[in-house]
């Protein structure tokens, strides 16, 4: 086979074309695949023909790893077109070694992909041993695989994930059956799971460390929060707490974890709905304590976190810190914004351009602040005040017009609702004074306040303890940016909210769940990166999804079945993420073969 470009009114057509002698024994030419203006790379063109020719007529497993992922994709491609293409040879009715061609069948077609991937990830972080080691027995272990399994594919109620599981491969593969009956059985598991909680999270830690050789001189802490539909009336932790979603409406739990610098999660807590974040940080400390063996890593916090007494119980425990104090510090150190000389972070365009100061901290002289400004966030806060600015003088002109037209004529009442506003635009109220004045409202704007804050935008300030370069401590606090793409994947990927058990203990297991599912991705993260592959999860799982386990029917001519089940053929980008991940597909699942007598 071979491509040739032909021109038809000026447009170029990229042909598949295959060589061979007819009966007669004269050449002749076929086309396979009409493919339009494609850009198939010309370097690659011989052996994309070449791959195509032994998928079509070899029938074997043909993977070339000298392939680019472009080229690959163009094989597959073209193989799919020849197989619905009209130049391809029919074949009569017939009855080949006994078996009706036209009567073969493929039947109880699963996904079997993303599963491989999920069971992988498991065995490699040896979930199994552990919890037989803890006391599960076999049946809960597998029903616990399931379960995370599930959270990592396809996030589902665990009434949903009963009849998902029938679409999987995941029964055969776990030699489990779930049935709507066992429903209960789901619950008992993840029970049993949080019983063992400090445990596996605490084996996981060890695990990870040594199968990646992880450093680990860093510990990330944030909180995030998960919200109910329902009332949650028999959870306690369930409470009516200031939502990151702005559904302060519905009641919440707050859920605390600790990263390492790489993203592997550490530990985590469920916290009432409505705790301050200042007040988690010693219970999660207190949780890592098998943790702090040697050399005691640095702690990085948000702004959150930054009370006095959380650093006097972090200088306490022995543990260096660093933690953005940038809430209300801004117009305290101004002056020295003003008069300090910053280093520029090099390598970063000029929308990105960071600068950065580091200055003994005039309140602790044994602590060191870190000044930053950034670019970046400058116009980010700077669009917020905006926002936030017009939001406001929307309200107060609304607020204005219904005290013109006498809605409101009681002093008292207009001053409450001039009160509620202020308190409800608190960002923006602080520039400007609510005036009523003879039946109308006056506003009235600090322009001079409004251009200082303005200049403060991008502006931000970092504590440490630590005895590094500004560069240095900037970029190691940067590394909380993992503890953020770190929840994004478990808010968004992996079904953390919202959260529609009522239950404490059942809201609590669905969040372990969704940590334990957290720990295979990571798996499955630092495996693609260390092929530098940079595609997520999402597209890996929707990429693997056509992969399947099939059955075959061949029907004989002496009426007789036979079934073979086994995987379908991967195409190519599918082998290669199977060999990234280190899977062998070929051998997930051995063919099983079974007949049916006449």
């Amino acid at each position: 086979m071979f491509f040739r470009t032909k021109y038809i009114k000026g447009s170029p057509l990229v042909q598949l074309v295959h060589s061979y002698r007819n009966s007669d024994g004269l050449p002749r030419q076929r086309v396979i695949a009409s493919l339009g203006d494609a850009a198939i790379p010309e370097a690659e063109k011989p052996l994309i023909a070449s791959m195509v020719e032994r998928r079509i007529h070899g029938g074997g497993d043909f993977f070339d790893s000298s392939l680019s992922k472009t080229a690959s994709s163009w094989v597959d491609r073209i193989v799919q077109l020849a197989g619905r293409s009209q130049a391809a040879k029919p074949v009569p009715q017939a009855t080949v070694d006994g078996v009706i061609l036209d009567s073969i069948e493929t039947t109880d077609v699963v996904e079997l992909g993303p599963e491989l991937v999920g069971l992988k990830a498991w065995e490699e972080l040896h979930f199994t041993g552990m919890l037989e080691a803890l006391g599960m027995n076999p049946s809960a272990i597998a029903t616990a695989q399931l379960m995370v399994s599930n959270r990592l594919i396809e996030p589902l109620s665990e009434w949903a994930l009963i009849d998902w599981s029938h679409r999987t491969a995941l029964p055969e593969l776990l030699d489990i059956r779930i049935t709507k009956s066992a429903k209960d059985r789901l619950y008992r598991t993840s029970d049993d799971l949080m019983t063992l909680r400090k445990d596996i999270e605490s084996t996981l830690r060890e695990r990870e460390r040594d199968l990646f050789s992880l450093s680990r001189s860093v510990i990330l802490y944030d909180v995030t929060n998960s919200h109910f539909e329902g009332l949650c009336a028999s959870n306690p932790k369930a409470k009516h707490g200031k939502n990151k979603q702005h559904r302060n409406d519905c009641r919440q739990v707050a859920v605390g974890i600790a990263f390492d610098e790489h993203g592997f999660p550490l530990a985590h807590e469920t916290f009432e709905g409505n705790m301050g974040d200042t007040k988690t940080l010693p219970i999660i400390l207190d949780r890592l304590a098998r943790h702090e063996q040697g050399l005691k890593p640095v702690v990085i916090l948000d702004a959150g976190f930054a009370s006095h007494a959380n650093l006097a119980l972090l200088k306490e425990r022995g543990y260096s810190y660093i933690v953005n104090i940038t809430r209300g510090s801004r117009s305290k150190y101004a002056d020295s914004f003003e008069k300090e000389t910053f280093e520029v972070l090099p390598g970063r365009s000029e929308e990105k351009r960071v600068e950065v100061k580091k200055i003994t901290d005039p309140e602790d002289p044994a602590s060191h602040l870190v000044l930053c400004r950034s670019a970046q966030r400058r116009l980010k806060e700077e669009a917020m005040v905006s926002s936030a600015e017009k939001r406001f003088l929307a309200a107060a002109s609304a607020l204005g017009k219904s005290i013109e037209k006498g809605v409101f004529k009681r002093a008292a009442v207009i001053e409450r609702k001039i009160g509620a506003l202020q308190k409800r635009h608190a960002r923006t109220a602080r520039f400007y004074t609510l005036k009523h004045n003879a039946g109308r409202l006056e506003i009235t704007r600090d322009d001079d306040k409004m251009k200082n804050a303005i200049a403060q935008c991008g502006d931000y300030v970092l504590k440490t303890d630590k005895s590094l370069g500004a560069t240095q401590l900037w970029e190691l606090y940067m590394t909380l940016l993992k503890a953020e793409a770190g929840f994004r994947q478990l808010k968004g990927t992996l079904g953390l909210r919202p959260n529609f058990h009522q239950l404490e203990d059942r809201v609590d297991g669905h969040i372990f769940i969704s940590v334990l599912a957290y720990h295979l991705l990571c798996w499955i993260n630092k495996r693609l990166e260390a092929h530098s592959d940079t595609r997520d999860w999402q597209t890996i799982r929707r990429l693997l999804g056509t992969h399947s386990l099939v059955t075959t029917r061949l029907p004989l001519a002496d009426g007789r079945t036979i079934n073979i089940r086994k995987p379908s053929q991967p195409d190519d980008e599918q082998k290669r993420v199977y060999q990234m991940l280190g899977i062998d597909w070929k051998s997930a699942f051995p063919t099983k073969k079974t007949e049916i007598p006449d």
